[in-house]
């Protein structure tokens, strides 16, 4: 009677134990999937950065000459401008939105950040040819220097650069999905990009 007793004791100490340990480990596995998670994240908030380069040669010329006497005399001057811009379409994923629920494994994406596009131009004076009687003056050479630039400007391929930019993007966001698909956690994603990367995982 007494071992039956002590056998029963033991199996119910023995699950006590067991589902405490259990427990436990179950509580530190999901603990260090939310740290390898969060760092995983971590690592993706970085700038992605899609660039074209575009180089342009820009020619101001202009005459002066004496009232009714342009036929007869002018005095020309004349410039060159080389231009080199870089254009960048880049996400800040550094000001992504996003939690890590460890609790409920959710990973929760709020917000992404708009894309970005900057010029970045470099104007050199190529050649210039002046005289002392038509001479470049400093507003004149800024004026010129503008129009240079909104030039180069107006030949970027906005378009085809976000699209560059956009792909980085989609590839980064599928990232997260699937390590949460790795882990069995669940993604709540309230992006602009949630269709879009749900229809590429299917």
């Amino acid at each position: 009677m007494r071992k039956g007793i002590f056998i029963g004791l033991a199996f119910i100490v023995g699950v006590v134990l067991t589902y405490f340990v259990m427990n436990k480990l179950s509580g530190n596995n999901t603990s260090e999937q939310s740290h390898v998670i969060a760092y995983q994240i971590e690592r993706m908030n970085k700038m992605i950065v899609a660039e074209q380069s575009y180089s342009e040669i820009y020619t101001h010329s202009s005459k002066k000459s004496l009232p009714g006497l342009h036929n007869l005399w002018s005095s020309d001057k004349k410039v060159t401008l080389l231009v080199n811009a870089k254009a960048q379409a880049t996400y800040d994923l550094s000001k992504m939105d996003v939690k890590v629920d460890s609790v409920n494994k959710v990973i929760r994406i709020k917000s992404i950040p708009p894309v970005d596009i900057k010029v970045f131009p470099d104007v050199s004076f190529y050649e210039m040819d002046q005289s002392v009687f038509n001479k470049f003056e400093k507003e004149d050479l800024n004026g010129i220097k503008k129009r240079a630039v909104a030039q180069v400007e107006q030949k970027i391929d906005r378009t085809s650069l976000k699209q560059e930019a956009h792909q980085q993007l989609i590839k980064n966001l599928e990232d997260i999905y699937l390590l949460a698909k790795i882990y069995g956690w669940k993604v709540e994603d309230e992006s602009i990009y949630k269709n879009e990367l749900l229809n590429r995982l299917k």
